[in-house]
């Protein structure tokens, strides 16, 4: 055997814990390390996309909520109901007959069961004032009618009126769904 000074013996003793330090650090630590970054990026990642579906989730709540009030609207809603002759009266009350150049209807089905009723209603000559009113009165009664569509210009000839374009709808339960009830 070789013999070795208490010089080399430090000296070895010393190199060997710098190499056992530096494979714990290599193969132990520096992982452990990047790992514990990688999992608190990951973990903020996370977090984010929980708070997310979090308000996906109460959206979805919220809707499913509002579309078994409206399901729940529509059928209670009279059979005999139409939309074009109820915003015909409406026409009417607000003594609009006279600034009526159209009222167009369209039916669309929307699933099986529903349909979907649209009224564009083309009006020229009129206040800003009246045109509330009329929106106000449709929004406001009790039936399930509501504006999607609403355009609005200045009047050509008078600057003081508009000429507007509305469209109003209302779902309804489609023929084949009410036979059945």
């Amino acid at each position: 055997m070789i013999r070795l000074t208490r010089r080399e013996r430090l000296l070895a003793a010393a190199l060997a814990a710098f190499a056992v330090a530096w494979s714990l650090f290599a193969f132990a630590i520096k992982p452990a390390l990047e790992r514990i970054n990688t999992l608190n990026r990951v973990i903020a990642q996370k977090h984010n996309e929980l708070v997310k579906l979090r308000a996906a989730s109460k959206e979805y709540v919220f809707l499913r909520d509002n579309l078994e009030d409206l399901r729940t609207k529509i059928t209670s809603q009279q059979e005999s109901f139409e939309l074009l002759p109820f915003l015909e009266s409406l026409v009417r009350q607000s003594m609009l007959e006279g600034n009526l150049v159209t009222m167009k209807q369209q039916v669309l089905p929307l699933e099986p069961d529903y349909s979907e009723t649209i009224v564009e209603i083309e009006l020229e000559n009129l206040t800003l004032g009246r045109l509330v009113d009329f929106l106000y009165k449709v929004e406001s009664s009790d039936v399930l009618a509501r504006t999607k569509m609403l355009h609005i210009r200045k009047n050509r000839t008078n600057k003081d009126l508009l000429d507007s374009v509305v469209e109003i709808h209302n779902a309804k339960l489609s023929q084949s769904r009410l036979a059945r009830n």
